[in-house]
């Protein structure tokens, strides 16, 4: 790469570092995305061999996104290169995690049953999450949404928590509501009602952060 090009690269980095910074998921998510072809390399390359017909690097890939979504505020890097260097110290975490994990087993890959554990089960989630498809960023979006809904319910009283997973977690009507609680169907149904705007008003400060 010539210096022109790399001078480029880095300046797009930085742009998309200021944004990430500033709060755009999407910068965040293009961000990763350049990132891909570099980790996924690097994942090839250092994933044991024993391990890579169980594993693939592209779920060892996407993981370190997620964890890195996760950790990104504590990022103080300013470049591209510290970006890489970044994201390359928590993909090889995971990948001595694996390592670990399978060397502890001590198992012979012929006899060896499907994983049940942790990197399985890290696995499925990632495949099913790959699977909605869309840009990586508007998938770090909806799991970011996720993530300030489930933190929003958490700040709601327990009384409304427990309308809205009877309701609407688990279709229960107002009146069977009202029996559990010893309140009458209408009592429940404004409860409910108060319950979803104070939930929409956790989530408005998300919507303008």
């Amino acid at each position: 790469m010539n210096r022109s090009v790399a001078l480029r690269r880095e300046a797009f980095f930085s742009v998309l570092l200021h944004k990430a910074r500033g709060g755009s998921i999407e910068a965040l998510g293009r961000l990763f995305e350049a990132c891909r072809g570099y980790l996924l390399t690097v994942a090839r390359q250092e994933l044991a061999a024993p391990l890579r017909t169980k594993v693939d690097a592209a779920d060892v890939v996407q993981e370190t996104f997620i964890e890195a979504l996760r950790d990104f505020p504590n990022f103080r890097g300013e470049t591209g290169h510290q970006v890489r260097g970044w994201l390359r110290g928590i993909l090889r975490h995971n990948l001595a995690d694996l390592t670990r994990h399978f060397e502890c087993r001590c198992r012979c890959l012929a006899q060896e049953v499907p994983l049940l554990d942790r990197q399985c089960a890290t696995a499925a989630r990632l495949r099913a999450f790959l699977a909605r498809g869309g840009p990586i960023y508007e998938q770090l979006i909806v799991q970011e949404q996720r993530h300030a809904l489930d933190a929003a319910l958490q700040r709601l009283p327990p009384r409304y928590r427990r309308v809205l997973q009877l309701h609407f977690g688990e279709c229960y009507s107002f009146a069977e509501i009202g029996n559990d609680l010893q309140r009458s169907p209408e009592a429940v149904r404004k409860m409910a009602w108060r319950a979803i705007e104070r939930l929409r008003r956790e989530m408005h400060v998300f919507a303008e952060a």
